[in-house]
């Protein structure tokens, strides 16, 4: 089922048709990718943008649309892995990006729903984390306070409450800003070579690349995947008149629950798991909490999105320096897309064009720290390894013993295979090899794909790539 943003129908793009040169190339066409050409343009640089599928085809159109400088209870932790300033210069960073949206909206007189709001972190025990979040969030320069006043259907601690925060329609936004750019559809990237993108369709030659594909197409330089994992997250909407329109909420617990409200309806999110992790079924989950809450809720639509999760929870964003000075980087948002797609033009923008961003250091995809990345390293090490020794622990089956909507995993000449039965009758039947670092895929039973545990990439059953990194199909052995 697809998004409630989906009801806006996106302008579309011819694809590439040969060779031409631009001042800056910037390859992803989500929300990123727009803004950073947007940018661009306002500082008069000829700015292209391809996507290999369709603008906004990737996780754009499956975000709650929040947007917020309160991505849980980051300000403590980055004051104490890095310090005090760098949360600052984070806050105002986020913080800008939220008054640039309103000023683009409001200038451009983009009709996107788009409304101020506070936003809520609530938690369900732990009061003393939130207060130690306000303090820092406060030094920070961050406007917010405490309450234990939380207009949610069931009981909490208390929550931390940001002021002056935001809401909209994420496509209906990019409608109104990317008639402006020029903008090439189904035109994939397929390698670069010094200020050069090869695509199937033509050469791009540009002073300036920006890679704003969710996560970085290339594995070097750059080495992204041993800097992140990827997670999915879940969403169904359905129909309330009594819920608060004027704020988003978002639990601290691992096993939170998000809300927020547009037009009539109310977004429920959770469901959180590591990319080919899945356990149990989170649509179902969410549709039992839904029910639980509220009254009679009706679901009209349920998605699911994807999510970079860098190892200290802060995005990677500015140079790639190991890939060359014309490279730039915007990847690992940390479930905070919106926002940090902002963040991410302001900081490539002012650094194509020699503008100084006294805030970019925080963002810089060189830094490492230690005591705030070691959690992550050691999952990440953990899941990668379960990824390739997966391999030793085959499951057999006979595949005339598959039923309608079933799968079994297989060897089939010396390869690991699954094989998937379709309400049609069909068997499916695609390598269990992740093109991308051949780590073992796993199947996701919600969503009828195969998810690679190690770096995020999904196939749906006939083997068609659906998220990236990977750039190809997995291998379509058979139908049977």
């Amino acid at each position: 089922m697809p998004s409630i943003w989906n009801e806006t129908k996106l302008k579309s793009f011819d694809k590439l048709n040969g060779d031409m040169q631009c001042d800056a190339l910037v390859i992803g066409g989500g929300m990123a990718g727009l803004l950073t050409a947007y940018r661009l343009n306002e500082q008069n640089l000829k700015t292209v943008v391809i996507d290999s599928s369709a603008i906004c085809f990737g996780q754009t159109k499956n975000t709650t649309a929040k947007i917020t400088s309160q991505h849980s209870a980051i300000y403590e932790s980055i004051t104490k892995h890095y310090s005090p300033e760098f949360a600052k210069m984070y806050a105002e960073e986020n913080e800008r990006a939220i008054s640039d949206f309103e000023e683009i909206i409001n200038k451009k007189k983009i009709e996107c729903e788009f409304e101020k709001c506070c936003s809520y972190l609530y938690s369900k025990n732990n009061y003393r984390l939130l207060k130690d979040e306000m303090l820092s969030a406060k030094n920070a320069g961050i406007d917010c306070y405490l309450t234990k006043e939380v207009p949610l259907p069931f009981k909490t601690a208390g929550a931390l409450v940001f002021k002056n925060q935001a809401q909209f329609n994420p496509l209906k936004f990019i409608n109104s800003i990317v008639g402006d750019l020029t903008v090439f559809e189904n035109t994939p990237a397929l390698k670069i070579i010094g200020n050069r993108v090869l695509t199937p369709y033509g050469m791009i030659r540009a002073k300036h690349i920006v890679i704003a594909t969710h996560y970085p197409f290339v594995n070097f330089p750059g080495e992204n995947f041993l800097k992140m994992s990827q997670e999915r997250s879940y969403v169904v909407a359905f129909e309330n008149s009594s819920f608060p329109s004027d704020s988003t909420f978002i639990g601290l617990e691992n096993d939170t629950l998000s809300f927020r409200r547009y037009q009539k309806y109310v977004l429920l999110g959770g469901g959180n798991h590591r990319t080919g992790e899945l356990r149990g079924n989170p649509y179902k989950m969410l549709e039992r909490k839904a029910y639980e809450l509220f009254n009679n809720p009706q679901i009209k639509y349920r998605w699911s999105a994807q999510d970079c999760i860098t190892l200290d929870g802060m995005p990677y964003i500015g140079r790639m320096k190991s890939g060359g000075d014309n490279i730039y980087i915007a990847t690992g948002f940390n479930k905070w897309g919106i926002t940090s797609s902002m963040v991410s033009a302001n900081i490539i923008s002012d650094l194509i064009c020699n503008v100084r961003n006294c805030n970019a250091e925080v963002f810089s995809p060189e830094r490492f720290n230690l005591s705030a990345s070691v959690k992550n390293i050691i999952e990440n090490t953990k899941e990668t390894v379960k990824g390739f020794s997966a391999y030793l622990l085959p499951s057999f089956a006979s595949i005339k013993s598959i039923k309608k909507g079933e799968v079994k995993e297989f060897v089939t000449d010396g390869n690991f295979a699954g094989a998937y039965r379709d309400h049609d009758g069909k068997i499916y039947i695609v390598s269990l090899t992740c093109p991308h670092l051949k780590c073992k895929l796993k199947w996701n039973s919600a969503e009828k794909s195969w998810d690679c545990p190690c770096h995020g990439s999904r196939y749906d059953y006939k083997g068609n790539l659906i998220d990236n990194p990977s750039q190809h199909n997995s291998i379509l052995i058979a139908i049977i």
